[in-house]
């Protein structure tokens, strides 16, 4: 009996789990890293991460893209693996884990006139320097 009740109060202390959508490719929310601990990380060779951060910015065309938040004001631009899949257009603020392939990089002048445009904002040469994010999979947290 004092086994049984043990479980159940293990059980009730752990608390509701979170709920995520997922979009693309199924991820889990595990060994997600925060945006500042990515950014002292990513370089300009290509790297595996997972990455849980909180929605600065989402393309209003399509969804085909999003700006992550973090301390030190760095342009963390997530884009979707092979254009295969889109987020709601209306996720700002909500928190996200992307898994993916990221580095440092100049962006084309055209690629970042494109992302200028369609985030509302006026093109200035310094949206060129990027930190890019394709990822495969991302799970936003239910509201």
């Amino acid at each position: 009996m004092k086994k049984f009740l043990l479980i159940i109060l293990a059980v009730a202390c752990t608390g509701p789990a979170e709920k995520f959508s997922n979009h693309g490719e199924e991820i889990s929310s595990n060994g997600a890293i925060t945006t500042n601990a990515f950014l002292d990380q990513v370089n300009d060779q290509e790297a595996d991460f997972k990455v849980r951060g909180t929605i600065e910015e989402v393309c209003q065309m399509k969804g085909c893209w999003m700006v992550l938040k973090n301390d030190v004001g760095a342009s963390i631009r997530v884009t979707f693996k092979d254009y295969g899949f889109f987020v709601p257009k209306d996720i700002s603020g909500r928190e996200v884990i992307i898994e993916g392939i990221a580095n440092k990089e100049m962006l084309d002048e055209d690629v970042a006139k494109h992302y200028a445009e369609d985030g509302g904002k006026e093109y200035d040469e310094s949206m060129r320097d990027a930190i890019t994010f394709v990822a495969h999979g991302v799970l936003v947290k239910e509201s």
